[in-house]
């Protein structure tokens, strides 16, 4: 229950007498919660309660909000206003008043004042390179179009370089035409170690949303709140990217009927409650070589099908790392596909072929390596040494000399960081091929790893990893001694 309003006398002042009748329009419309209020009259809740104040005559759009809100005449209102003001006729606001009351970003006012919200329309291009995925998209789109009261968020994730955000584009591409009022999109991973505020993103959707500057609350509360009310009233969907745990979107989700909000992760994100969830895996081979067609032609391809079957192979099946060699690919039409073959086959050069411009594995795998706590840094180094397709915490225990659920614990914050996957099989996890060449490059850099650890104990600890190894084997269901 909100704090009790000051007591106004409404003989001291025509503005106070103004206030005065705003608060008695509101107690006739049941008294509604400025909050209440907010999410039809689409100003803040301050902003409302300093309108009934009576420290200063509202502006004129901001009353009339108020009215409409809580059923009033608005023409009487404005008669009324204009006449406290001291300035009859058309054209009676202040130039300031106006240029106050403007909505930036496309938003407009009407005559009467009354802000119209922008639509905005902020998701990034789409690749139109985009193959597969039918069931997943449409398990997604089913979990979207599901009746209830809210709409419940959707969560995107799987390891790096799978396509989570071309996921995400394209599905909102086949639901458009359910949220007609615009897209809101931020990226959560992409300033600094810490990535971007809650509160900094909702200030930049206000906006978007046609919200006047002024009118955006200095509480960060109030300004979430906000946020979230548009969020109930309109249909829009949300996509946020990036995100690195459940403290960072928490904020930005809130019981919205007719909105939806997708977030993608490499995490799981196991904290949030109530989150639809689909988890996308590497391509299947007949993807990749689909995306490599999309991407080089599907004349190239049927040519050298052999030679694609062994480069998406080597790529372990990743899109991000398909996508990257079907560039090169295409780039070169005078080279055979089977000289590009060649060059993945070399596991100590597999990262620098893995680069097209800007973009490439090394760089996202180190961005996650490097969040990593030490002991996690040096469980992926092991995944360079072992060379095996696969890891078990009972292996990684023995190698790294601690607790088996310990190693437990450290593999799953692993497998959120995007460089790891569960097997098929329980207690094993796998280890990409790309991930072990990159867990490979770290383990020959000089750091405090290799200097920590003797050659003789590295030596002893790999004798009873490959101890370990095999015993874990021997005792996981469908085991087998082949890595």
């Amino acid at each position: 229950m909100g704090r009790p309003e000051r007591p106004l006398d409404g003989s001291t002042g025509p503005i106070a007498a103004f206030a005065h009748d705003l608060r008695v329009l509101r107690n006739r419309a049941g008294n509604p919660s400025y909050r209440e209020l907010a999410r039809t009259a689409l100003f803040a809740p301050s902003v409302l309660s300093s309108a009934a104040s009576g420290h200063r005559l509202p502006t004129l759009a901001v009353t009339l909000a108020f009215v409409s809100a809580c059923g009033g005449d608005r023409a009487v209102w404005e008669r009324r206003w204009r006449s406290v003001a001291g300035q009859p006729g058309t054209g009676a606001e202040t130039r300031e008043d106006r240029a106050a009351d403007t909505p930036p970003d496309g938003a407009h006012a009407t005559a009467s004042g009354v802000i119209r919200l922008a639509r905005p329309a902020q998701l990034p291009m789409a690749s139109r390179t985009f193959v597969g995925r039918e069931r997943d998209l449409a398990d997604a789109a089913e979990m979207i179009g599901a009746s209830g009261p809210v709409k419940v968020p959707l969560l995107v994730s799987g390891p790096i370089g799978v396509g989570k955000t071309a996921f995400a584009l394209r599905l909102a591409e086949e639901v458009a035409a359910d949220f007609p009022d615009g897209q809101l999109y931020a990226d959560l991973g992409d300033s600094g170690s810490g990535g971007r505020s809650a509160n900094a993103i909702v200030r930049g959707f206000l906006r978007a949303l046609g919200v006047p500057a002024h009118l955006v609350p200095d509480d960060p509360m109030q300004r979430i709140g906000l946020y979230r009310s548009l969020l109930a009233e309109r249909r829009l969907f949300v996509l946020l990217t990036g995100v690195r745990d459940e403290g960072q979107v928490r904020p930005l989700l809130g019981q919205a009927p007719h909105s939806q909000v997708v977030v993608t992760s490499r995490a799981r994100l196991l904290g949030l409650e109530d989150t639809n969830r689909i988890e996308l895996d590497t391509f299947s081979r007949k993807e990749s070589l689909a995306l490599i067609g999309r991407i080089a032609g599907p004349g190239r391809v049927r040519a050298e099908h052999d030679a694609t079957d062994t480069i998406a192979e080597l790529c372990g099946d990743l899109p991000l790392a398909v996508n990257i060699v079907g560039r090169k690919i295409a780039a070169r039409p005078e080279w055979a596909i089977a000289y590009t073959a060649g060059q993945l086959a070399d596991r100590e050069r597999l990262m620098d072929s893995l680069c097209v411009g800007d973009v490439n594995v090394r760089d996202r795998f180190s961005a996650a390596y490097d969040h990593l706590s030490p002991t996690e840094r040096e469980a992926i180094q092991h995944f360079g040494q072992s060379g095996a397709g696969w890891t078990t915490s009972i292996g990684i225990a023995a190698a790294m000399g601690i607790m088996i659920e310990t190693a437990d614990e450290l593999l799953e914050s692993v497998v959120d960081a995007g460089l790891l996957q569960r097997a098929n099989v329980a207690g094993r996890y796998a280890v990409s091929r790309l991930v072990s060449a990159f867990a490979a490059e770290r383990q020959r850099e000089p750091g405090p790893f290799a200097a920590a650890v003797p050659m003789a104990g590295r030596r002893t600890r790999k004798n009873a990893f490959e101890s370990l190894r095999h015993e874990a084997v021997r005792t996981l269901p469908g085991g087998s001694s082949e890595g």
